[in-house]
């Protein structure tokens, strides 16, 4: 039986040259992405370019009132026949590629208005990751030296003739979307003119309702509010006095739901990014708190 050597794009590279403290993120591009973006197919020119540190035009996302910056661009934005396919960050070998602000930063370019592609990648020269916008948890993750072993895998994902065949589908859940997007901090978002299709009353004295909206971009959204008797008081005047009335009775026979006709009630709400996942058959939601009605 005859073995074949696995393909290894970063061949000859000695892995711990990435221990000195001189080697940076501008050695992680030269060293170790380069390479890898020659295998996958790609280079300075068309059909498949790679296009270094492109600039938005408006290099923020908003929400509702509330704004972020992007203030890091991926130094990687791919093209493939004339669309833009995946982008890919740089980072030095010490930086933290799984979580917090780089993935945050990656993903707010990725969902960009000016660039909307499904695919974003991050490689500090000891591990590359790679994640779909709609998805909580990367597509692939691996460590520098199993390379050869992934990178068929890799290729699969972003070779040229495979990196447009990822449809681009934002998560549903806009709680989700804006914890990714890091508005997790914002103490105070405001959604106006939410139509209210329905309350419901939860455990213990909480209340819900969820609607869907357009962001930047036009994509729609589900988004889940909940609130507690306080937030439901001071919807007097602004829905049936009955219906809140009706939603402060408890009783054994379950959880009371007060349904409104479609487009009946609009209002406009402060709230912020709630802290626990809720999950039910069907989904894995966010679900933001009202802060007040205004």
């Amino acid at each position: 039986m005859k073995f074949e050597k696995a393909f290894n794009p970063i061949e000859g590279f000695d892995l711990q040259v990435l221990n000195d403290p001189d080697f940076k993120e501008d050695s992680v591009r030269e060293e170790v992405i380069t390479p890898i973006l020659k295998a996958l197919g790609y280079g300075v020119k068309k059909p498949h370019k790679i296009i270094r540190s492109k600039g938005l035009e408006h290099p923020f996302v908003s929400v509702g009132s509330a704004r972020k910056n992007i203030t890091c661009i991926p130094d990687y934005l791919i093209e493939v026949e004339d669309r833009y396919a995946w982008v890919l960050e740089a980072k030095g070998p010490s930086e933290n590629i799984l979580s917090g602000k780089h993935v945050e930063q990656a993903y707010s370019y990725a969902i960009h208005s000016e660039i909307r592609v499904p695919l974003f990648a991050l490689c500090n020269g000891r591990e590359l990751v790679l994640f779909h916008i709609s998805k909580e948890k990367p597509l692939l993750h691996f460590k520098m030296e199993l390379l050869p072993f992934y990178f068929d895998n890799l290729a699969k994902y972003l070779a040229p003739k495979n990196a447009l065949n990822t449809e681009f589908k934002l998560a549903k859940d806009l709680g989700l979307h804006l914890k990714r997007l890091g508005f997790q901090d914002f103490n105070s978002i405001i959604f106006p003119d939410i139509p209210f299709g329905f309350i419901a009353q939860l455990d213990p004295d909480m209340f819900t309702t969820a609607t869907g909206t357009k962001i930047e971009g036009g994509d729609t959204y589900a988004i889940s509010l909940d609130f507690d008797e306080i937030i439901l008081d001071q919807l007097f005047g602004k829905i049936p006095r009955q219906a809140i009335e009706m939603l402060k009775i408890r009783d054994e026979s379950g959880r009371k739901v007060i349904h409104f006709p479609d487009g009946s009630y609009k209002l406009t709400l402060d709230c912020r990014v709630g802290v626990d996942l809720q999950e039910n058959e069907d989904e894995i939601f966010l679900p933001f708190i009202v802060n007040r009605v205004l």
